[in-house]
């Protein structure tokens, strides 16, 4: 099951997300589903059926888990390969 302690070992696809923050203030406040993730970018799917491709080095995310839990991350730490970061080992954060 993922929570906020193993979230960097969990597929994000499927997840809903929001930007909380950004050195962008487009991006700041555009939330959906997360459809694909790349080493640099995060797909999302907005509420409108838009689509929309956001960069994880200048924003912040919350993710709502499905236990409800909200998670805060920053994308600094998600810019990998989706499956490098699922295999990488973490010290804490």
């Amino acid at each position: 099951m993922i929570t906020s302690k193993n979230i960097f070992h969990h597929e994000l696809i499927g997840l809903n997300l929001k930007v909380f923050n950004s050195s962008n203030n487009f991006l700041i406040g555009i939330s959906g589903k997360i459809i694909d993730e790349r080493k640099k970018t995060i797909t999302i799917e907005t509420e409108d059926n838009g689509i929309k491709i956001i960069p994880k080095d200048v924003s912040i995310f919350h993710l709502f888990l499905p236990n409800g839990e909200l998670v805060e991350i920053d994308g600094k730490i998600l810019v990998n390969r989706p499956e490098d970061r699922i295999k990488k080992k973490y010290k804490k954060l």
